[in-house]
């Protein structure tokens, strides 16, 4: 049994012993085999190497379990040498149940260390090159980074942004997978889109040591920091004279910007974190100082010659105005727009200030902040209703109000029912106000919403404004004053079917109860003119056609409709 040999052949199961160090067997697994190979036999068989005077098992443990709950005295085996032991096992892990992408790693890496290529194991798993490179790039990463993917809590988008910030700053990569191991799986969803964000949360909340720095501008204050020099402060005072001089009516200190020859530098050096979206950032201090040199030099440099421009024009102005009759108004606006002139080219660089500003400070806000849930509540729901046809302002709170919270809120109905001669009570008629002027059901909407005090309540309290006019039964209503429901439109319809998913588990069942005998009655009506119309020398009619009332079937629009049934108060005879 020395030799190994790719054909199958039968062996006595109780001539493979089985190692003891194998992972917890899935005993429905086992179960679901069974069957199997009861059926239809072992199609499959276990793949063996020689050991002593039998087998020891190398892949096949759930099919050998299978076969030793059924009592077989043989089982189909192919036997292999000791060193394709490692890829028989990984490919038998992978084929017999799902994998996370941890453990799919593991196994390709005991493919890859048998010899094969990428390529290699591909062929042999039967997948794609690019999903086995993608599993080959999670090795790249720490192990406990690889756990966490493994578990979801990295998701597979983020290992780039990983393994970029790890070919150049190992130790800030590590403390980026500190940084979300310690409860903060939510800044692992923001990884893919804004590594640089995560990283700069990681290094302030994690007290990393590493430096790094955006290589985009330099401000004073970091120019202070890194204490490059006496003549470094000099070209520094001189940068925010000249900066006044050239924009008078400008706020903050002048701007020191990096080039894309100083960004090469950095990139040459290999110190350099790039993402495919977001600044770049260096890692290396010293040669961040020589840089940071450079950009306040020519900065300098910029300004002297733009504070010589300006003097030149303001000189040639004053030559063209000597002998003209002075004007101060013309003056004053000239001076104006000369000063607006120069604020225009501070705009550019603001905006990208601005720009960076809101990408790093706010592209993730605390959900618990009051200030957020109103912004976004408020807007949604729209301002108040003014009553004008010419403007429409407030429309939206208005047929919230009408078409939902009127119709839901007992305090906003009078039930009118009539009483018969007889002295009992006719059928139930309430009165829900006026539908064009639901002054009283606006009252409680904004009422109901402002009351609010945390954001979780605010946005459950809009909700609730929200599925009313969704889901209220119009039939209630005579027939003129039955609306639209309100469609939540957005960019692919993700409003609408979020919707749909927060309020269908907190619908009532007696709401379904109804629409389902709404639906009902309406499929016996057709059904009866169906045969009417069937019916031999009967001619159904005109008035037969099935036309019936608008039903809803809780996957487009929610709620019920009916035909009319009268004004309300009407009496019940």
């Amino acid at each position: 049994m020395a030799t190994a040999m790719l054909e199958s052949q039968a062996a006595p199961l109780a001539s493979i012993h089985v190692p003891e160090n194998v992972r917890d067997l899935d005993q429905d697994h086992v179960d679901a085999l069974a069957r199997s190979i009861a059926l239809q036999g072992m199609l499959v068989p276990v793949v063996v190497r020689p050991a002593g005077e039998g087998f020891e098992l190398v892949a096949g443990f759930h099919r050998a379990a299978a076969a030793a709950k059924l009592g077989l005295a043989e089982v189909p085996i192919v036997v292999r040498g000791a060193e394709t032991e490692d890829v028989d096992r990984a490919v038998e892990n992978i084929a017999r149940k799902q994998l996370n992408p941890y453990e799919e790693a593991r196994a390709v890496k005991a493919i890859l260390d048998r010899g094969l290529t990428e390529q290699g194991a591909a062929d042999v798993l039967g997948w794609s090159i690019h999903r086995v490179a993608a599993r080959v790039k999670i090795l790249g990463l720490p192990e406990r980074a690889q756990q966490m993917i493994g578990a979801g809590e990295i998701p597979l988008s983020a290992i780039d942004q990983l393994l970029a910030i790890g070919r150049v700053a190992p130790a800030l990569r590590d403390a980026v997978v500190s940084y979300l191991d310690d409860g903060n799986q939510w800044a692992a969803e923001r990884l893919a889109s804004e590594p640089g964000w995560v990283l700069d949360s990681a290094m302030r909340e994690g007290g990393v040591k590493t430096f790094a720095s955006y290589m985009d501008s330099v401000s004073s204050h970091e120019i202070t920091e890194l204490r490059l020099g006496k003549k470094a402060e000099d070209q520094l005072a001189e940068a925010e004279k000249l900066h006044k001089q050239v924009t008078p009516y400008s706020y903050g200190p002048p701007p020191i910007r990096f080039t894309e020859q100083d960004v090469d530098q950095a990139r040459a050096a290999g110190v350099l974190i790039e993402f495919e979206r977001g600044r770049p950032i260096i890692v290396d201090r010293a040669l961040y100082r020589e840089l940071a040199k450079t950009a306040l030099k020519r900065a300098v440099g910029d300004l002297r010659v733009r504070a010589a421009e300006l003097a030149e024009q303001k000189k040639r102005a004053g030559k063209g105005a000597a002998g003209r009759l002075e004007n101060p108004a013309a003056e004053a606006d000239h001076r104006r727009d000369e000063q607006l002139r120069g604020l225009a080219e501070q705009a550019h660089g603001v905006n990208l200030d601005l720009g960076s500003g809101l990408l790093k400070g706010l592209s993730s806000v605390d959900p618990l902040d009051m200030n957020v849930a109103r912004f976004f509540v408020y807007a949604l729901l729209g301002p108040d209703y003014d009553g004008s046809s010419w403007t429409k302002t407030g429309e939206r709170i208005h047929h919230l109000a009408s078409a939902g919270i009127r119709l839901v809120v007992e305090d906003l109905r009078t039930d009118v029912t009539r009483t018969r001669k007889d002295g009992s009570r006719g059928r139930l008629r309430m009165d829900y106000g006026d539908p064009k002027d639901p002054e009283a059901a606006i009252r409680w909407l904004w009422r109901y919403v402002d009351g609010a005090s945390t954001p979780g309540e605010l946005f459950g309290r809009a909700l609730v404004v929200i599925a009313a006019e969704q889901y209220a039964a119009r039939m209630v209503l005579p027939a003129s004053q039955r609306t639209y429901r309100m469609h939540w439109g957005s960019h692919k319809d993700i409003a609408a079917k979020a919707l749909k998913k927060l309020l269908s588990q907190h619908l009532p069942a007696s709401l379904k109860a109804l629409e389902r005998a709404v639906e009902r009655v309406h499929s016996e009506h057709g059904s009866a003119i169906e045969q009417l119309a069937a019916a031999p020398g009967r001619d159904a009619g005109p008035d037969a056609e099935v036309t019936g009332g608008e039903v809803a079937d809780n996957e487009s629009e929610p709620g019920v409709e009916v035909a009319d049934e009268g004004e309300v108060g009407q009496e019940d005879q």
